[in-house]
């Protein structure tokens, strides 16, 4: 790891403290994530090392700053609690694929929930993180617009999302297979429940009306408790979470 990774704010000598705690974290974790060998070892060993490790170091600095801000007690008792270390450690993993500094500052938002959390529910929100960790940047866009959308009638927030229109029986094979990558997004969305399908309600003895052209009955896609949920965990609430 680069000399930056161990100089964290306000670092300077400091002895076993929660700084420490974090350098030590960060120096682990850029050494176990992989990198790819082969042909493309010398490549990739040239670049993503260096990527890795700013990832990382904004992901501490970011952190510690938040950690800055904590009860004193929190801060003195970090490195005693195996379920916070663990928390960080997925942070860190995550921080080092990220592509973007919005993705790191998610991260940082969902860890710093964490730790301010009990020792039970830390192990809860955890799994917050890790089903961030499942998605690309264009399934949380997509989240994210239907929170917004959740709530709100103000604005499109769909309309920063490239969405395909759906395909006819005219449409291009170019076209079907946009549209097919953009539903795929939307039903690992589903899938996670992060997403749900919302059937309307129908008079007794009545089937749904069906939808020839999805093979289903006929429902709006909305964002699920769970998916608000987790768009609060990241800094990102709908309009009805928001505080």
């Amino acid at each position: 790891m680069s000399e930056s990774q161990d100089q964290l704010p306000g670092s300077d000598g400091l002895g076993n403290n929660y700084r420490d705690v974090l350098a030590a974290l960060g120096r682990g974790i850029a050494g176990a994530v992989p990198v790819a060998g082969g042909m493309l070892a010398e490549i990739v060993g040239a670049v993503i090392p260096g990527q890795r490790a700013d990832r990382i170091t904004a992901y501490l600095r970011a952190l510690s700053e938040r950690v800055d801000q904590m009860d004193r007690e929190i801060k003195e008792n970090l490195g005693e609690h195996a379920e916070k270390i663990d928390l960080i450690e997925e942070g860190g993993y995550q921080a080092a694929r990220a592509t973007t500094q919005e993705r790191i500052g998610m991260i940082v938002e969902a860890v710093t929930r964490g730790l301010s959390a009990s020792e039970t529910d830390v192990v809860r929100r955890k799994r917050l993180l890790v089903l961030l960790g499942e998605l690309d940047e264009d399934e949380v866009a997509l989240l994210n617009a239907y929170g917004q959308s959740y709530g709100s009638r103000e604005g499109n927030p769909f309309a920063a999302i490239d969405r395909p229109r759906s395909p006819t029986l005219s449409s291009g094979q170019d076209e079907l297979d946009r549209h097919e990558l953009y539903q795929s997004g939307q039903d690992h969305l589903i899938r996670l429940k992060l997403l749900r399908k919302n059937f309307s309600s129908v008079k007794r003895g009545e089937l749904p009306e069906f939808d020839r052209s999805t093979g289903e009955f006929k429902h709006r896609v909305e964002v699920s408790p769970l998916g608000r949920l987790l768009l609060k965990e990241v800094g990102m609430p709908s309009p009805f979470d928001q505080e």
